[in-house]
């Protein structure tokens, strides 16, 4: 039998565990806890009678050297959790790491020459990771790309990107579950529509940012988020509106190829680069 890697993307809204072709999709939330994850990976890989050759998780926080989670505001459970060691229960190869710096593994893994790119992935919360000059940028902790914590002035206040262009933030405002969001929106909900494009409009603010910083040649954008209707569209509007026309000239702007497994793809993928 062939053994494969399991990749394990963590969101604020859910769960999904992949190895080769098997997937399979849970819900989180703020109560969600890593003993609930536990449980779940231990049900899919005696239900699917796998043998791992290694585990990935990407988590929506802050991870250290040590792969201890530092901070995870999405789910707050995990702030401090030990994941590497609970994890090396079911295999001695375990590799911890950031959500979106796992979905840069799998999107620019071909990239990575002198180019500047990066990507940008809105979900429950926004987050960053850029290539400089065919080198991740890290920064002094290896953490740098916190764009959901881009100051912006809204309503005579300043707030957080992640505060008002996230999905969480689009749900919190409509007073709506995700799901329910995304279905009074695809049913042309026109205040709901509203909302989406009001928060892709602030996207768009930290997007245009990233592009007058860093001048990049690609940038990626992914996440669920992007998948409600006229979200995406009024953050490219908004981006092109407020970045240097020749820096939006030299940027080439695209949804991520993987979609929804973006994440769970490259933390395989990132794990496979460390242990083999």
């Amino acid at each position: 039998m062939t053994s494969y890697s399991i990749g394990i993307d963590l969101g604020g809204t859910k769960l999904l565990i992949l190895y080769d072709q098997i997937e399979e999709r849970f819900d989180t939330g703020v109560s969600f806890t890593p003993e609930k994850l536990i449980s779940h990976l231990r049900s899919f890989i005696l239900r699917h009678k796998i043998q791992p050759k290694s585990i990935s998780l990407a988590v929506p926080g802050l991870v250290a050297e040590d792969e201890y989670i530092v901070n995870c505001d999405v789910l707050p459970h995990f702030t401090g959790w030990r994941a590497k060691n609970a994890l090396e229960l079911f295999c001695s190869k375990v590799m911890i790491l950031n959500d979106v710096k796992a979905a840069m593994y799998e999107e620019l893994y071909e990239r990575l020459d002198h180019t500047t790119s990066g990507i940008i992935i809105s979900g429950t919360a926004i987050g960053a990771t850029f290539i400089i000059n065919g080198k991740p940028l890290l920064g002094a902790s290896g953490w740098a790309g916190e764009l959901g914590y881009l100051p912006l002035q809204c309503n005579a206040e300043v707030k957080r990107l992640d505060e008002i262009a996230s999905g969480l933030a689009i749900s919190k405002f409509c007073n709506l579950t995700p799901s329910n969001l995304a279905i009074r929106a695809n049913n042309g909900d026109l205040e709901i529509l509203t909302a989406i494009r009001e928060a892709g409009t602030f996207l768009g603010l930290g997007i245009a940012a990233v592009i007058n910083l860093l001048n990049p040649s690609l940038l990626l954008i992914g996440g669920r988020t992007t998948e409600l209707p006229g979200y995406l569209e009024s953050a490219f509007i908004s981006a092109k509106q407020n970045t240097l026309s020749e820096l939006w000239q030299d940027c080439h702007l695209s949804k991520v190829k993987a979609g929804r497994k973006v994440v769970a793809l490259g933390a395989i993928r990132a794990a496979e680069k460390k242990f083999y």
